[in-house]
């Protein structure tokens, strides 16, 4: 087993201490059911060939079809992949989404391709993984540095090797494929909405709350928006370049016209977001942004994981006695699988709810979910995140206690 699975995997030990009935399901989730590892290849703009290896991981099926996102990143691996698929499992299961956990990636430098080199990229990773990919079967959507367009592209291959089915096996797709309005900025719109309803929960006024946002990217942005929107006040926010401060507040449209421009006046270097002191400390970025090593350096109340295990596992005991809560990205980043759980049922139904009630439909199950996670968090003295995982295991349990997989 990877590092990065051990460690992710290892979280459940705990789930385990807190009920002991779990431990054969916490078993069974140690290793994916399948990591798939192929070679794509394309044709630069400048006619020379590029190979680049690629990943599908399906983590877990007992809910049903697998589901998850397909990154373009330099540092993509089969270590991470898996650990992706194995959150996403968890996720759909404190959802109560009928889907599996997947997740996907190419290991490629997507800032240094051409829009058609990109989408050449994508329509080659949905002929390459046609086998796989399908609306009974595995279900692709939007990740790191992928776009609604790399969805269409992706579809694309997918007909390339006679998938009629294409249009189901992916999501996050534009409106004119398929696609819904309300997938658009719905993983940063989930997150305040979520964060929203657990204000009280969390000992919060999150309307009045200084708020820090690492990360400018979709879901980074739309969380700023909500937030600010909501009369909370964002001192600061960063990216990869650097980050900006405000003790009085930052103009968030301004912040996020300004870098479309490429023209941000960073004050501080990109990990200063980390220390600055702030009541809510959002993370949108990459994974692993605290670790071990950086934890004690944390001056926030509460900590918000909006992208995928932003917080190492190694750093949840440090966290943990500094008294500083953890919103777990399993919930808080749920928004954009709600959506594409949403558009999915447009292809498996036939016809395309309203957005008024796809809206219904979205905040409902966010809702559920919140109240799920605060109602078992009272059996694990406020640690939400161990709630979250402890209803997620339960839930797939109970499943496989009723499929026989189990000895009695």
């Amino acid at each position: 087993m990877s590092q990065l699975l051990e460690q992710a995997v290892g979280r459940l030990d705990r789930v385990v201490d807190a009920d002991p009935d779990l431990k054969d399901i916490r078993k069974l989730l140690s290793l994916p059911h399948e990591v798939i590892e192929r070679e794509l290849t394309i044709r630069r703009d400048d006619g020379h060939r590029q190979h680049a290896r690629a990943w599908r991981c399906r983590y877990n099926n007992l809910k049903g079809p697998t589901k998850g996102g397909v990154r373009f990143a330099a540092s993509a691996n089969s270590d991470d992949v898996s650990r992706l698929g194995f959150l996403m499992t968890l996720k759909c299961a404190l959802l109560d989404l009928p889907f599996g956990g997947a997740k996907g990636a190419v290991q490629i430098e997507a800032d240094d391709l051409t829009d058609k080199e990109r989408y050449q990229l994508a329509e080659t990773y949905g002929e390459v993984f046609a086998d796989v990919l399908r609306p009974d079967n595995d279900i692709a959507m939007p990740d790191t540095a992928t776009t609604c367009h790399d969805m269409e592209a992706m579809v694309a291959g997918l007909r390339h090797r006679a998938n009629g089915m294409a249009r189901g096996a992916v999501t996050g797709k534009p409106e004119d494929i398929g696609g819904i309005a309300l997938r658009k900025g719905a993983t940063g719109r989930g997150a305040w909405y979520i964060l929203d309803k657990l204000s009280d929960d969390a000992g919060l006024d999150v309307c009045s709350a200084r708020i820090s946002v690492q990360g400018m990217g979709k879901a980074g942005a739309a969380f700023a928006r909500c937030a600010r929107e909501a009369g909370a006040t964002v001192i600061a926010m960063s990216d990869s370049s650097g980050t900006l401060f405000d003790e009085d507040g930052l103009d968030v449209e301004q912040v996020l016209r300004t870098k479309a421009d490429g023209d941000l006046d960073y004050v501080e270097d990109a990990d200063a977001i980390i220390s600055l002191p702030t009541d809510i400390l959002c993370l949108a970025a990459v994974s692993d942004t605290v670790s071990e090593s950086n934890a004690t350096e944390l001056n926030a109340q509460f900590v918000l994981e909006i992208a995928n295990a932003a917080i190492s596992a190694s750093a949840d005991e440090i966290l943990r006695n500094r008294d500083i809560r953890v919103g777990p990205d399993i919930l808080f980043n749920s928004g954009g699988i709600v959506a594409s759980y949403l558009e999915w049922l447009v292809f498996q139904k036939g016809r395309t709810d309203s957005r008024q009630e796809q809206e219904m439909q979205w905040s409902d199950r966010l809702l559920t979910s919140a109240h799920s996670l605060a109602a078992t968090a009272e059996e694990c003295e406020g640690d939400w995140r161990l709630a979250a995982y402890l209803y997620a295991l339960r839930d797939l349990n109970a499943i496989a206690v009723a499929q026989g997989l189990f000895d009695s």
